[in-house]
């Protein structure tokens, strides 16, 4: 057993956890995003909006004013609330959603992992962006059951970082598709980086935090720093989670509280992933959760008191820190439903429903296109030296917080000093001068090696838009828990492999998911024909 990181447990999930949090370096100007709340609508708790097939649903972003440890900051939210409406919608249907931009700033809408229509993919090469006072027609498809999410594609460093995010939750057209459950609930997370006047401002010419990402000092579980959440005992609970944040990986686990404050760790099973469900569910006592990734949780509560879902910091040679990010009160009444009984029993068959029995054939061939995840950086930033002389060692290749001696030089990093790159290892090609192309329905093995000898190796999702992919492989290690995915955390010195099935039409981006290192230019595109 395990002690809770040392918060009374009231205000556990507003803990500020323990990496730079240095005062602004700047005071905010007119080169900076506005912060001030005057003349702001208060935000609102965020809703559920169940979606039929043909509704409409209309959105507005715009910016608000939220209280975040006792002080109004400005936010930008979707209706009022962060995170934005959860909008649930059946497997097949076709919607309408009309976005209105009241930002101030120009905005796209990106329906992050859906296999829609190519012109409502919200990217500035396929979309025009929308601009102040305007309004865009996104026509969304749902080929796919699971967790999606939406967000902008314009500054997506600032404006998802500020509260631009919601979730689609696709229900399965199969009746057996996932297990029976009390309830299901998404849990959208994300982190903010705080400083003594509120949200640390934001550049209007681009992203800072260029070199490692913005790691945010706040966490926030659907857009609250204490979220409780009260449950029945015996109650089992699906979880869709969603990693809303900039650039943390987030390491998620179930923990029950004993009244001395020791935490003992509950399993979750683990049911899905960013696309559906996995062939066979798994019983886990953590998960890593890298920006963009989605996973599909079951958790059962079978003892009256406190349980919380933790993010839990893993460094070589240090204690384990629990970091909360809800809390579940769960209450002595129990529900007369017999879901915990079967969430004892492990189903280890592989499941048909998961749909990848007819790809197995092309697990096993060379890859046809080789990619390379490697960074340049200026020596003003920082000098060319081993991985061992700037990053926390630890065993499983993840940076928890914004490496302590390099605060700094990370805060000043931009575009312009640093450049990430992904590069194509047969032409030598780097980022937007990569050019590939596709025939509708080929099946294309994808090897992704992240460089560990790089000026500064770190951990990527590389999110591959309108299609989806498995993971077949992990340093040559077969992947035994296979589910479709639109997102990858590519660990640092990692090689996956990938198999994309190209099957929707369009002109699609290929990029990291660290909305700083997009910024910088960490990013393709790709065609399928």
């Amino acid at each position: 057993m395990s002690r809770l990181f040392q918060l009374p447990l009231l205000a556990c999930a507003a803990v500020l956890f323990s990496c730079r949090t240095s005062d602004r370096l700047v005071t905010a100007a007119p080169e900076y995003f506005p912060t001030s709340v005057e003349g702001l609508e208060a935000a609102v708790p965020p809703s559920t909006l169940e979606v039929k097939d043909g509704d409409t649903v209309y959105l507005t972003a715009s910016p608000v004013r939220k209280v975040l440890q006792g002080r109004e900051v400005r936010m930008l939210a979707y209706n009022r609330s962060i995170p934005g409406p959860t909008l649930r919608v059946a497997q097949g249907a076709h919607i309408t959603l009309r976005l209105r931009n009241a930002l101030g700033i120009p905005t796209t809408l990106h329906p992050h992992g859906l296999r829609l229509r190519n012109g409502f993919d919200g990217t500035p090469d396929v979309q025009k962006a929308i601009q102040d006072g305007d309004t865009y027609d996104y026509i969304l498809d749902f080929p796919d059951p699971g967790a999606f999410w939406y967000h902008p594609h314009v500054r997506e460093d600032y404006g998802q970082a500020m509260g631009l995010y919601g979730n689609f939750i696709v229900t399965p057209v199969a009746r057996n598709y996932w297990r029976p459950v009390d309830r299901e609930m998404p849990l959208m997370l994300e982190d903010v980086l705080m400083d003594s006047a509120g949200i640390a401002p934001f550049r209007r010419d681009g992203a800072d935090h260029a070199m490692m990402g913005r790691f945010g000092n706040l966490y926030l579980a659907n857009g609250d720093t204490a979220l409780s959440i009260r449950v029945k005992r015996k109650e089992v609970i699906r979880l869709y989670l969603t990693n809303a944040c900039s650039a943390r990986v987030l390491n998620l686990g179930l923990y029950y509280q004993y009244p001395d404050g020791e935490l003992l760790n509950r399993n979750l099973r683990l049911v899905g992933a960013d696309m559906g469900r996995f062939e066979r569910d798994q019983v886990s006592i953590a998960e890593l959760l890298g920006p963009g990734e989605r996973l599909v949780a079951e958790a059962y509560f079978d003892e009256a008191g406190t349980y919380f879902l933790c993010h839990t910091k893993e460094k070589a040679g240090e204690a384990q820190v629990h970091v909360p990010l809800a809390a579940f009160e769960v209450l002595p009444d129990s529900v007369d439903t017999p879901y915990g009984d079967a969430f004892q029993s492990m189903d280890t068959a592989a499941s048909p429903l998961a749909g990848i029995d007819s790809f197995r054939t092309e697990f096993a061939r060379p890859p046809d296109k080789r990619l390379e995840l490697d960074v340049w950086m200026d020596h003003s930033v920082m000098q060319k030296s081993s991985a061992a002389d700037h990053l926390d060692p630890n065993d499983m290749g993840i940076e928890w917080d914004e490496h302590p001696t390099m605060g700094l030089a990370n805060a000043n990093s931009t575009a312009e000093n640093t450049r990430w790159i992904i590069r194509d290892a047969e032409t030598g090609a780097e980022n937007h001068d990569i050019h590939w192309t596709f025939k509708r329905g080929d099946h294309v093995r994808i090897r992704i090696y992240n460089k560990a000898e790089s000026m500064h190796p770190m951990p990527h999702p590389i999110h591959f838009h309108g299609q989806r992919f498995l993971v077949i492989s992990r340093n040559g290690v077969p992947n035994p828990q296979l589910a479709w995915k639109d997102t990858y955390l590519v660990g640092r010195g990692e090689t996956a492999e990938l198999l994309l099935d190209a099957a929707n039409p369009g002109e699609w981006m290929v990029h990291c998911h660290i909305g700083e290192h997009m910024e910088s230019m960490m990013m393709f595109s790709y065609r399928v024909e």
